[in-house]
């Protein structure tokens, strides 16, 4: 095998991985789309806690404590969404790789 055939099969295997971990980037994006979803039972408990709290007079007190609710729901959706950036990061990695190999010959 030539020196060009290793060349040109390191740059087909790059591609290949690339190709790979495009099609898994986009199936993280839709396993993190589920992180929206967390919302609903949220929202539910939120809404029912606000309007027992209400029917005791305690609006004021539960309004303080739900803020800590939505805060840390906004940091778990956010934190879901983050996990694409494995992906991302892996596929500008990779076609760095792809484009010294271009370079090189």
């Amino acid at each position: 095998m030539s020196i060009i055939q290793m060349g040109v099969e390191v740059m087909s295997d790059l591609e290949n991985q690339i190709a790979r971990i495009q099609d898994a980037e986009s199936e993280a994006r839709g396993i993190t789309h589920n992180a929206k979803h967390l919302c609903y039972p949220i929202t539910d408990i939120t809404v029912a806690l606000s309007r027992l709290a209400s029917e005791c007079g305690l609006e004021e007190e539960m309004d303080y404590y739900l803020d800590d609710v939505r805060e840390a729901e906004n940091k778990l959706e956010s934190a879901f969404y983050r996990c694409e950036e494995a992906f991302a990061n892996r596929i500008s990695e990779l076609e760095c790789k792809l484009e010294e190999k271009e370079n090189d010959k």
